[in-house]
Parts: C-alpha cells; structure tokens; sequence
C-alpha cells in the first residue's frame, strides 16, 4: 500500500475553543444583546418584578452531541449579567441521553431570564450542527475516509459552527480566503485558463510562490487529475464527481496527493462515496441543513 500523502496531516485540523478570536465573537454577542434588550431592557421581568435569587437548568429533551456550553460565560459578559455563574456538567461534543442536565446556572432570576433565549438559541443550533456532523462522520469512517465542513456558515459566526462540527468529528477545512490556497473553477475562469498545458504552467507558478502553504486545486473532469498531480499540487478537489469517477481518481492518484470529494454529496449519497474511498468528503450539509436539538431551561 502506498504511504499517505505528505499534506493529509495538515488537513486534519479541529478548530478547539482556544482557537477561537473572544473578541469577536464578543462583538458578535453585543449584536445578540440588542436584539433582545434594544434600549429598553427585559420589559416583562420588569412589568413582574421578577427578584431574588435563584437556580436553572438546562436540560436535554432528546439525544445529542453537546456543543455551545463554553461559550455560556461569554454571553453572560456580552449582557454584563454579573450576578450569574455556570456549572457545565457534560464536557464539549459528548453524546449525551434524553433528559440529561447539562448545565446550571445561578444567580438573580431577573438576569438569567435575560440570557435564557440567547444561551439556548446557541446551544440548540450549535448541538444540531454536532450532531448532524457525528451522523455524517460515523458513516464515513466505516470506509477510513474523513468528513470536512465547508465556508457555507452563517455569515459572523463560522468558527462557531466549525468548532460545532468538530465537537461531531469533522475535520475543519479553510477558515476563511487566508489561510489556505484552493483554486478554482472561477480562479482559472478569471485567469484565462481553459487548456491541460495552460493549467500545468499555471499551477506549477502557483506553486513556485506558496512554498510554506497547501495547494490545493478543484477539477471538474479526471482528465485533469495527473496534469494536476505533475504540477506539484498538495491537493485536489474532485467537483461534482460521480462516486464511479470519484472512485477512478483514488486509484490513479496512488496516494500521491489529498483527493476531497465535494459537490451535492447528500446524506442520502454518502455511502455510496465513502465506498469511493478518497480521503476526504467535504460538504456543507450538515452546518446548513441540521435542525436545532431540543434542550429546556427548566427552574430548580
């Protein structure tokens, strides 16, 4: 068997909440804050006279994969709730069963009612996200190939919702047009590159300047696969490929570079190119397409 190809390494990253810029997503939260609370406050707890202290739970109502509990603190520092602290009971990205607490949180009753929509609103989306990637990622790896999430995120929240499929075992691809070159269709289009020769020269030069970063090219025939290959890419990106065809550029590639499947691959589909056995699947399903889990703030 031929060894793996030197750049497969660098595919295999999770983005983990260290990973992730505070600030901006403190920035982002401030916006949540305004939707909620405007200039006027919480008008229903005021209008109730809501006091004292008191105790929440968030709780399961059916099974998931947790994601979003980390980022509970920070939601509480966007709405200067000072009164409030978190237990979190259940660790990122574990399935956890109906009915499980998963976290608490404590303080004055009136300041939890503030953040109740806004914590659960993450948590329900973020888990979603998890667990429709875990589903995605457990049929791939019955084949030995890996799952990658995709740029198609809602716009400001994107390393949220990678970090959410990650906590479901998927791989991160790029986080944004900086930190990874990935040429193509409308690349080549811009450039004028419309033959097998054009192509070569083109990426062999693309090469030459990205000494320190992964090349990675989309191709949309196979008969482009080897001039890809000889050109000295790290990677490509088979569009739209039928598993058949997907399963022909394994073969030919010998290992020698990172093959990614992608374009309209469904759950429904997903199967039949695990089977293709390149090494990577990539879709944007299960950010975009996974349903909110279903998780209570229920009184202690």
């Amino acid at each position: 068997m031929n060894s793996p190809p030197p750049a497969l390494s660098k595919f295999k990253k999770r983005v983990s909440w260290e990973d992730i810029d505070k600030s901006h997503l403190l920035a982002h939260l401030e916006l949540c804050v305004q939707e909620d609370l405007s200039n006027t406050g919480d008008l229903t707890s005021d209008r109730c006279q809501i006091s004292g202290n008191g105790v929440a739970e968030l709780v399961t109502r059916e099974e998931m994969i947790i994601c979003g509990l980390s980022l509970i603190p920070n939601i509480f520092q966007a709405f200067k709730v000072n009164s409030l602290e978190v237990e979190n009971l259940v660790d990122e990205g574990v399935l956890t069963p109906n009915g499980t607490t998963i976290a608490k949180i404590s303080g004055k009753q009136s300041d939890i009612l503030k953040i109740e929509r806004t914590v659960l609103n993450f948590i329900q989306r973020l888990s979603g996200i998890a667990t429709s990637s875990n589903l995605y990622a457990a049929i791939l790896s019955e084949n030995d190939v890996h799952l990658l999430d995709t740029r198609k995120t809602t716009p400001g929240i994107r390393s949220l919702e990678k970090f959410a499929s990650a906590c479901g075992g998927s791989y991160n691809h790029r986080m944004g047009l900086f930190d990874r070159i990935l040429i193509k269709d409308n690349h080549l289009a811009a450039s004028n590159i419309v033959t097998g020769d054009q192509l070569h020269n083109f990426l062999i030069q693309i090469k030459k300047k990205s000494t320190n970063d992964i090349v990675q090219v989309e191709i949309d025939s196979i008969e482009y696969l080897e001039i890809s290959i000889n050109a000295g890419v790290d990677a490509i990106l088979l569009d739209n490929f039928s598993p058949d065809d997907v399963k022909r550029a394994v073969l030919l590639n010998k290992n020698r570079v990172v093959i990614e499947a992608s374009g309209g691959i469904s759950f429904q589909s997903l199967k039949k190119y695990a089977r293709a056995q390149p090494h990577f699947v990539s879709t944007g399903a299960p950010i975009h397409g996974s349903r909110w889990m279903d998780i209570g703030l229920d009184w202690k």
